[in-house]
């Protein structure tokens, strides 16, 4: 009898290669929507789940009699209930590594349209205005100025090497549980304190996971705390921050600009839409993890350790002991 994987979300072709070549039939959610999900596992009785960001809940494994794993499609596993997933005995597995790069890179991106007012030329030059350069101000060149990090994890050491090495900027960063030692060689400059890269970076990047201690632990205490012409990224997860604080603070001129890649809630709630007419803001849809490349490398290893779990073999990027 095959195994069956229930996805949450279509996924690379790479990963249903992976599950067939094992015996593992594949059955995709026709719906994203935790009613959906609910109905469709209950009838489909899969061994395994695949997710992205989609919600894997209690209520949802609740109903399926034979699951043993759970696969995360990258790295942040707010989307998941991991303790109930335990409490369960069913093994959660990720791809850590697999997205770094590119979210370091959409980084990058973000930091660099934010500096050159992108949101704004881009929209003055597709209503005709090809001379929105003359009289342009307030865009910088990023070259020598500094990067600060709130976390100082794989993606955001990633990000602060593409910006040392390939930009000429210095970082400075805060995180309690990392050393100098591990930063890899890199000259991160770390401080004791968040507060003293919300008061002294030029850009400011945080790069935390999401649990009960860093949700919405952002606003505007900390906007006002920036320098004048200082911008924000956020490319992590948008229930780190007070997001009505963050429209807030751009509406009013506290904060000078933001480069953001991800909301709280998803899609943008009416509140987080104003910031779609804001010409201060670059906004992207949760794509920093979105490349060919990531999606392969995440999927590949997401499906081969469900695969593994499957066949109660050892898995190679366990979340949860069991």
């Amino acid at each position: 009898m095959k195994f069956k994987a229930y996805y949450t979300n279509k996924l690379s072709d790479v990963a249903t290669q992976i599950f067939n070549n094992n015996d593992v039939e594949v059955k995709v959610a026709s719906a994203l929507d935790e009613e959906t999900y609910i109905r469709e596992l209950k009838e489909y009785q899969p061994d395994v789940i695949m997710c992205r960001t989609e919600p894997v809940t209690a209520a949802m494994m609740d109903v399926c009699q034979n699951l043993k794993g759970v696969g995360k499609q990258g790295a942040g596993l707010d989307n998941i209930d991991i303790d109930h997933a335990t409490s369960k005995k069913i093994q959660v597995v990720y791809a850590p590594a697999g997205n770094a790069n590119a979210v370091a890179e959409h980084a990058v991106m973000l930091m660099l349209m934010t500096a050159r007012r992108f949101s704004y030329v881009n929209d003055q030059f597709r209503k005709g205005n090809f001379y929105v350069r003359m009289g342009l101000e307030n865009t910088v060149e990023v070259e020598g100025k500094t990067l600060g990090l709130v976390g100082c994890g794989r993606i955001s050491k990633l990000f602060a090497a593409k910006c040392i090495n390939g930009l000429g900027m210095k970082v400075v960063g805060y995180d309690p549980y990392v050393t100098k030692e591990q930063l890899g060689g890199l000259p991160i400059e770390l401080k004791d304190s968040a507060d003293e890269i919300w008061k002294t970076a030029d850009f400011v990047s945080i790069h935390l996971p999401l649990m009960p201690s860093t949700e919405r632990t952002v606003g505007m205490e900390q906007f006002k705390m920036m320098k004048p012409r200082a911008i924000f990224l956020n490319v992590a997860r948008g229930g780190l921050i007070r997001e009505e604080e963050l429209v807030e603070a751009l509406k009013t001129g506290v904060l000078f600009g933001a480069g953001l890649d991800v909301y709280e809630p998803e899609p943008l709630c009416e509140n987080s839409r104003q910031m779609m007419d804001m010409d201060n803001v670059v906004l992207t849809p949760h794509t920093a993890a979105s490349t060919e490349q990531s999606v392969i490398n995440c999927c590949t290893s997401c499906a081969t350790d469900l695969v593994n779990v499957c066949y109660g073999r050892p898995v190679v990027c366990p979340v949860n002991k069991i």
